[in-house]
């Protein structure tokens, strides 16, 4: 993981010397090198990575052991292990987790945060118990327990003086003029349409990356666009603060702007009674959080916007 014995070595807490004299001992055990050092670093050999694969297989194993005799004493004992995208990690995770320590004192959360198809790998491998993250690329797989929450319409967020605020509803076709961020890499379905919109735009429009900058916090995408030009797309809740105090302005939006997540799980396997108990916190959440972006938008995005935004989501006579 590190290419080094110097930064394992701190990461385990342990001295150079000490960790090398062990990785001998093992290679001795074991009849040959796991390891192949060069002035570029240390990788594993054909041996190690064989070694590796079944270590982590046996951890883990031992860890599902361990797990499914702790789940016995119910909520209030053992470890639950959530996964969570960008977005839910700043909003209906943490207050979930906050309201869930406080009810079982006695159990240890912890809370790992990554994009979709990370969070797909640590649940197949069992290092996370469920996730709560986009679910649109994988829909449909039959090894997983798929609980789609209500999906969150998101907007286009600048800084108050910025020049497209002048524009009574801002639609995806004008924001090519400037710098994107992204808190997390967008899902096909969001991509591909905002992509379709930037097709036919003139050769220096076209030529901008998108997105332009990815950063993985929502601190540093919401400092990035109060100091600059650049746009990002983002839901309400987080940035409602910024909006009530001017720092930062609702633009507007495009009907196919928004979250869709999901709590999921594996199909067929029970995560325990803690897990379960989360999972259902993490529900209450968010059905607070669609509540509360209904009363915001009301109050934070221009009339235009809004008025812009229903008549391209109304669905034809006779559909």
């Amino acid at each position: 993981e590190h290419g080094s014995f110097g930064r394992a070595a701190a990461t385990l807490g342990m001295t150079q010397p000490a960790l090398s004299r062990s990785i001998k001992l093992l290679e001795r055990a074991a009849g040959g090198a796991l390891f192949v050092r060069s002035a570029q670093g240390v990788t594993p050999s054909d041996q190690g990575r064989l070694l590796i694969a079944r270590a982590r297989d046996l951890v883990r194993a031992a860890d599902e052991f361990d797990r499914a005799f702790v789940r016995r004493g119910g909520p209030g004992a053992g470890q639950v292990v959530v996964g969570a995208g960008p977005y839910p990690a700043e909003t209906i995770v943490p207050a979930a987790v906050a309201r869930f320590a406080t009810a079982h004192p006695q159990l240890r959360v912890r809370v790992v945060q990554r994009e979709w198809d990370d969070l797909l790998r640590l649940l197949r491998a069992r290092e996370v118990d469920f996730f709560v993250g986009e679910f649109s690329t994988f829909e449909g797989e039959p090894d997983l327990d798929i609980a789609p929450l209500t999906p969150h319409q998101v907007y286009f967020v600048a800084r108050r003086g910025h020049p497209l605020r002048r524009k009574a509803a801002v639609t995806a076709e004008h924001t090519f003029d400037y710098p994107f961020v992204a808190l997390s890499r967008h899902p096909p379905r969001v991509l591909e349409p905002m992509l379709a919109a930037r097709r036919g735009q003139d050769a220096a429009r076209h030529a901008r990356p998108f997105p332009a900058i990815e950063s993985g916090t929502l601190s540093a995408v919401k400092r990035i666009i109060a100091d600059s030009d650049a746009i990002a797309a983002l839901p309400l809740p987080p940035v409602a603060e910024d909006v009530e105090h001017g720092r930062l302005v609702v633009l507007g939006t495009e009907p196919w702007m928004s979250l869709r997540y999901a709590i999921v799980g594996l199909a067929g396997r029970d995560p325990g009674a803690a897990a379960r108990s989360l999972a259902e916190l993490v529900r209450e959440e968010e059905a607070k959080l669609t509540r509360d972006e209904a009363r915001l938008a009301a109050r934070l995005v221009p009339e235009p916007a809004r008025r812009a935004l229903a008549a391209r989501t109304e669905v034809p006579a006779g559909e």
